[in-house]
């Protein structure tokens, strides 16, 4: 069975969870250079193809957004360039060569923002769940400082939050990485 066409899982202006993984777990943000790079191709990115992102986090062997896409094919390629400027560069300033991603990214449609927030809750805490930061808001590679007002991040689109959570049982029961979506059980 073939893939499935992203315009069949994504519409334009929907909310949607990104996420890219390196070939067999490989590190592919080892320093801040690597790091910033990203977060720079990111940053244009979002200009260039129209979307915004309201969550990230970067990890050393994957990424995870949060984002609402303004044109599902225009977002398409805007990934890809992203994916395939960051791999030129890596190797480039890592003398290898190949391709570092597992494959396509992943999105999952997101039903609304109280789910988009506490998708981006889950993904800003994937530092904490690896040991890597006690606290979210200690790992300076994803939104949760923004969100903490520990600093301003110029990646990030801002949202209202006011009012935006879901009890702890229902928390438990979203899978914010497999399936097609994040929502309600009528979603």
């Amino acid at each position: 069975m073939g893939r499935i066409p992203r315009n069949c899982l994504l519409y334009d202006g929907c909310f949607a969870h990104i996420i890219s993984r390196s070939i067999d777990k490989r590190r592919i943000f080892e320093n801040e250079k690597d790091f910033e790079f990203f977060k720079n191709l990111l940053s244009s990115g979002k200009k260039e193809y129209g979307f915004c992102l309201y969550h990230y986090c970067l990890m050393h062997t994957h990424f995870h957004l949060v984002v609402r896409i303004g044109e599902v094919e225009n977002f398409s390629k805007g990934m890809h360039r992203i994916k395939w400027d960051y791999t030129k560069e890596y190797n480039q300033r890592h003398n290898r060569r190949g391709p570092l991603w597992q494959n396509r990214f992943k999105s999952l449609l997101i039903e609304n923002e109280k789910y988009l927030y506490a998708c981006g809750l889950y993904i800003e805490n994937n530092p904490n769940r690896a040991s890597l930061v006690r606290e979210a808001e200690q790992w300076e590679h994803s939104s949760s400082r923004h969100y903490a007002n520990i600093t301003q991040d110029p990646l990030i689109d801002n949202y209202d939050t006011t009012n935006l959570s879901l009890d702890a049982d229902l928390k438990e029961e979203l899978d914010f990485e497999r399936g097609f979506g994040i929502g309600s059980g009528w979603f």
